[in-house]
């Protein structure tokens, strides 16, 4: 029911847009990732943009996540996990005072009932004429199952504070650091380091590399070297 719901939503909001004969220009992309014990996950999303003003934009996505990894369960055996996760994600864009704004909802839903509801809100400005910086704040609340195969389910809220700068080498091509810090419900600390690497080779393509070393508290999880790849179409 809590799909259908979301769906009904992003339709009406269609409807609502083209009502208001606004600007709608579609996007679409692939993401993956790379990591510790086996970890490997491939996301195609499809979405569209529906600009709401000239300095304010709806963007409205549906992403297919599909998760695999390593774990050890309880009687010290090696298992593989796979999940497929649905994530419909709202997002409101605005410029002002020279910044970017951003706020994001995302629902999640998928294998063995997980659920889950994510919170991203951020801001980006430029420093100078190559530079930028940004910083944000995300919020997760998730159903244990998909980290958790073999426990009893609970949810786990995660709390994260984020932030970064991005370079321009030359038009086209940006590099710069990103930095995340977590805590969960749990009492789990971890943290990311990592540098992002956006190459333009003719709008509207992004193709994007990251690395990102990722290191928590907790006994056994993922903590090692992330590797990320995505080809993405922002009309």
């Amino acid at each position: 029911m809590k799909i259908i719901s979301v769906i009904c939503g992003a339709f009406l909001v269609l409807l609502l847009a083209l009502s208001m004969d606004a600007e709608i220009r579609p996007q679409a992309g692939v993401e993956s990732y790379m990591g510790p014990n086996k970890f490997f996950s491939i996301t195609p999303w499809a979405g569209i943009r529906i600009n709401l003003t000239r300095n304010s934009s709806l963007l409205v996505k549906y992403y297919r996540h599909n998760i695999q990894y390593e774990y050890i369960n309880q009687l010290g055996n090696t298992k593989k996990r796979k999940a497929r996760l649905n994530n419909f994600t709202s997002a409101l864009y605005a410029q002002k005072w020279g910044h970017d704004f951003y706020a994001a909802v995302s629902i999640f839903s998928g294998t063995e009932d997980y659920s889950a509801l994510a919170l991203d809100i951020g801001t980006e400005l430029r420093l100078i004429k190559r530079m930028t910086i940004n910083g944000g704040v995300y919020y997760l609340n998730e159903d244990s199952i998909l980290w958790y195969p073999e426990e009893n389910s609970r949810r786990i809220a995660v709390y994260s504070l984020k932030g970064g700068f991005k370079y321009s080498l030359w038009e086209g091509l940006s590099l710069g650091p990103t930095f995340n810090l977590y805590k969960n419900s749990e009492q789990v600390n971890a943290s990311s380091f990592g540098l992002l690497l956006q190459f333009v080779p003719k709008d509207p393509v992004y193709i994007h590399v990251s690395y990102y070393r990722y290191t928590e508290s907790a006994q056994y999880r993922f903590s090692g070297n992330f590797f990320s790849f995505g080809v993405n179409l922002y009309y």
